[in-house]
């Protein structure tokens, strides 16, 4: 059942994949110690405790400091779960973490910093590790699916609860991969014998379709068509697409969307019909 919380549409346009948020760039994730390992997290802590600030400060004082498209809110924040309490031990420049370009804590904490580290006792809400091998890659926020997902809990800085998620079900097709590959398939299943020949004329027909858990695409409509001939054609080409994209997340299966342009045109069927 596709949602409006998981709905994502994804547009196969000149048979290259993008989605439509084309400014969006993956970015350099926060790093939290937990049991003595060092995990990359999909959240950003520090955020919470400046959501209803019109003017966050400045974290770096007179220091040299800067935003990347790979790291947005400007810094790199660190963090430590200790006896059940999470931690704030460090803020770091994007561009400089290795020149040693960090926060002055107590300047922003005050009385607030013992021992060098802040009591993030602000934060409520989940903070996901991914874990294992990156399956698929999201060029979006913190978008990628890893083979799983380490869950923390927190209610006002206390770990309340952690679960681990199996996402290893996630699989990507050659089909979305290949954007060759999708065109001459659907092209080539095209019944152009039974279509009535349009001359010069372009006919475009724009589907959505998802597919199932088994990668089986069984949810296909048309958005825009001009030809209720092509119309069917493109639904019926579309379902027989061999095997399709199946993605995870927090071990739930996350059915997507995806919008296709279907073409009809004189020069494709000179090149495709057999």
């Amino acid at each position: 059942m596709i949602t409006r919380q998981n709905l994502k549409i994804w547009m196969i346009s000149l048979w290259v994949l993008f989605c439509f948020n084309v400014f969006a760039t993956a970015q350099n994730p926060d790093r939290l110690v937990y049991k003595g390992d060092t995990l990359f997290i999909f959240a950003n802590p520090l955020e919470e405790l400046y959501k209803n600030d019109s003017i966050r400060p400045k974290f770096f004082a007179k220091q040299a400091a800067c935003i990347t498209t790979a790291c947005w809110r400007g810094y790199i924040a660190d963090w430590k779960i200790e006896n059940g309490q999470l931690y704030l031990t460090g803020i770091s420049s994007c561009c400089f973490r290795d020149d040693g370009v960090r926060a002055n804590l107590e300047s922003l904490f005050g009385d607030k910093v013992t021992d060098g580290i802040v009591k993030a006792d602000w934060f409520s809400g989940n903070i996901i590790a991914p874990q294992g091998k990156l399956l698929h890659y999201v060029h979006l926020g913190y978008q990628s699916i890893y083979e799983r997902e380490l869950e923390f809990c927190f209610k006002d800085g206390r770990l309340s609860g952690t679960k681990m998620y199996d996402n290893s079900k996630t699989r990507e097709s050659i089909y979305s991969k290949i954007p060759g590959k999708l065109q001459e398939f659907i092209y080539s299943k095209i019944s152009w014998d039974k279509l009535t020949d349009m001359g010069d004329e372009e006919i475009r027909v724009f589907v959505s379709f998802s597919a199932n858990e088994n990668g089986v695409v069984d949810s296909v409509r048309v958005l825009r068509g001009q030809n209720p001939d092509c119309n069917v054609e493109a639904i019926r080409v579309v379902r027989l697409i061999p095997e399709w994209d199946v993605f995870y997340r927090l071990g739930k299966h996350q059915r997507t969307s995806w919008m296709l342009p279907v073409i009809f045109s004189s020069s494709n069927r000179k090149k495709y019909s057999k």
